[in-house]
């Protein structure tokens, strides 16, 4: 079974800190081990050491809710659990998939995917 996470890892902060806005963050790894609940103002102390983290409430408030993969085509945001992976997925009225997907073990690993890819095609 897989373990359940709330929040990113030191590897997924990192990746995600290199582009996403500190202030969508709302934990942070102390000098890379202990992990806190910060606040806005606390986002200006942060030393070199220090990296951001994302619950996965702080995820979902990254991922666009629609997003238009092509002209004047909206996709839904869509979460799921089919079987025994969680999906992340966008997803058209019609039933007709144009977005992206991602399955993985726990769906803080599906929504650093997700926002990885879409990260990767300048859709963020």
């Amino acid at each position: 079974m897989a373990t359940i996470r709330a929040y990113t890892t030191i590897e997924q902060s990192r990746k995600l800190a290199e582009f996403l806005p500190i202030e969508s963050a709302d934990l942070c790894y102390i000098a890379n081990s202990e992990l806190i609940n910060i606040h806005e103002p606390f986002f200006k102390k942060l030393d070199k050491e220090d990296l951001p983290c994302w619950s996965l409430a702080a995820l979902l408030n990254v991922l666009p809710k629609k997003y238009y993969p092509i002209k004047d085509h909206e996709t839904n945001l869509i979460l799921g659990k089919p079987k025994d992976k969680w999906c992340v997925l966008y997803w058209d009225a019609t039933g007709m998939q144009d977005g992206e997907q991602t399955l993985e073990d726990n769906l803080v690993d599906a929504c650093v995917a997700m926002i990885l890819k879409l990260h990767e095609q300048n859709l963020l």
